[in-house]
């Protein structure tokens, strides 16, 4: 593995989302005058998450691991982590934060997201070569229309109030580029293969030459943004061994699982 250890210089949008999303968090807080919090899993007054959906959450994500990857990611024999399957109170919580305007969750998927990063992190120092390479986290870029209809990015949100491992920083490197023909909104309608062609080519990333790059997404479905994501920043010169996220659809190991 061949690395640098100069850092690609950090660019603003992280940054900016993590501020947006707390003066979120501070005005969600203000309307609870008014109009008071509840569990975002079960609808307890009182807190974004009661006590005992935060322990239930807290077991279920307390030891991440590895997850079969997509076949996008595994033809390009990238390993994924992730923290849990995507469901019950793992999923609720990301549904409300998205597209609930339930801002005030940041920081519960920032914990939950923190052990995953260590994991990964420590996977890579096993490489060759990966044992003093400075380790950068890419968030997977929002859409521009997911931005104008939450106003932040919830990836890069979570990720800049995440606890990073030694020797790791978040480099937002990837972004979307315009591909005539082809948008860059929501893929939900489309099978995991349309929505493989449907994006190839419209991201790129820079100042990653030389670099070691993991991308963090929230939620991985059939891969293909992600995949994406390793194409640009692989096509810039980056090793990206691993691609983590919150939580992850389970593929089938084997055809009987389909059963």
């Amino acid at each position: 593995m061949t690395t640098r250890t100069t850092p690609p210089r950090r660019r603003g949008p992280v940054g900016w989302d993590a501020r947006a999303a707390r003066f979120a968090g501070w005005w969600a807080q203000a309307l609870e005058l008014v109009l008071p919090v509840t569990c975002a899993v079960c609808g307890e007054p009182g807190k974004a998450l009661c006590r005992s959906c935060r322990i239930v959450l807290r077991r279920a994500t307390a030891h991440p691991g590895s997850l079969v990857p997509p076949p996008p990611l595994a033809a390009a024999g990238v390993r994924v982590w992730t923290a849990g399957e995507y469901e019950h109170e793992l999923a609720s919580c990301l549904l409300a934060f998205k597209n609930g305007g339930r801002t005030d969750l940041a920081p519960v998927l920032s914990a939950v997201l923190a052990p995953v990063l260590t994991a990964a992190a420590r996977d890579v120092r096993k490489e060759p070569g990966g044992a003093t390479a400075p380790v950068h986290w890419v968030p997977v870029p929002t859409s521009a229309r997911a931005r104008r209809r939450r106003w932040f990015d919830p990836v890069a949100s979570i990720l800049g109030g995440t606890a990073l491992p030694r020797n790791t920083r978040v480099t937002p490197a990837v972004s979307h580029r315009r591909v005539r023909g082809r948008g860059t909104g929501s893929q939900k309608a489309r099978g995991g293969a349309q929505r493989e062609r449907a994006l190839r080519g419209t991201m790129r990333a820079t100042g990653v030459r030389g670099t070691v790059c993991l991308v963090v997404d929230d939620v991985l479905t059939t891969g293909a943004t992600a995949a994406e994501a390793v194409r640009a920043l692989r096509a810039a010169g980056a090793c990206v061994p691993a691609v983590v996220t919150l939580a992850g659809v389970r593929v089938p190991r084997s055809p009987q699982e389909n059963a």
